[in-house]
Parts: C-alpha cells; structure tokens; sequence
C-alpha cells in the first residue's frame, strides 16, 4: 500500500522492516531470510529491523548488522498480545498498563485479525500514559 506508506512518512512516523513474507528466522535458512529482508527494503527504506516472532539468530543478526545492510534490530519490551482472539480487550489493555513504562517498546498489531483490539486498547493507552506525563516517540537508530 504505498499511499499508506507515504502518508505515515509524510506523518513524521518510522517505519521498520519486517520481512516481506513474515518469516521466522529460526525457522528459516539464513540466505532465504536475508534475501527476504532485501526484498522488503526495496520498498521499506528504513535501518530498523523487527524479526517477526521476535525470532531471529545470531548469525542472522550479524549479517543485518553489516555495512551491507546496515539495519538495526528492535525487539520490543511488551508484547499485548493483540492477535490473541482469547484475550479480551481489557486483559490486553492492563497487560500492557502493567508491563510498560518509561523506554518501552509496545507492540501492537494493525492487521484484520487485531484491529478492533487494537481500536479498543490503543486509545486508552495513549490516553493511560498520557496522563502519567508520558510522550510517545518514534525510534531512531543511528
């Protein structure tokens, strides 16, 4: 969706790379995952990096980390839980009210199976932390 992805730079938002087919690096051969990973960067230029899964291995890590490819790794510090369609939406919001705090990584999924959690929970979020005197900030990895 390019005129999404234009709109979210355009916001002022990151964005990262992901993979392009949503592999999981413990699962998948080296060269299959890094051939992967560029074919998302010809369409994601960014130098972050979330595995999926959040499942990646060393040698994997080492070869994102090269001047080559010069991407950097983000493992995020609270996993909502989101995509669980048995987590109701106020488990998932005190989840993450719970487990986060100053420097956090949240993540949260905008996809069909997610969305309506995530329309529930992520305002009240903002909202939560807010309140608390937090600010919300994009990552930036030299």
């Amino acid at each position: 969706h390019p005129a999404i992805y234009k709109n979210i730079i355009e916001e002022g938002h990151a964005v990262g790379n992901h993979t392009y087919n949503h592999l999981n690096g413990w699962k998948t051969d080296n060269e299959t995952y890094l051939k992967n990973i560029d074919a998302a960067a010809a369409i994601i230029k960014s130098n972050l990096f979330r595995p999926p899964y959040g499942r990646i291995t060393f040698k994997q890590v080492k070869a994102l980390g090269k001047k080559t490819m010069g991407l950097k790794v983000v493992m995020w510090s609270v996993l909502s839980g989101d995509f669980d369609p048995g987590l109701s939406n106020e488990k998932c919001l005190a989840n993450v009210i719970k487990n986060a705090g100053g420097g956090s990584v949240i993540v949260l999924h905008d996809s069909e199976k997610a969305f309506k959690k995530l329309q529930f929970v992520l305002p009240k979020l903002l909202e939560h932390f807010t309140d608390l005197g937090y600010r919300f900030d994009k990552i930036v990895l030299p």
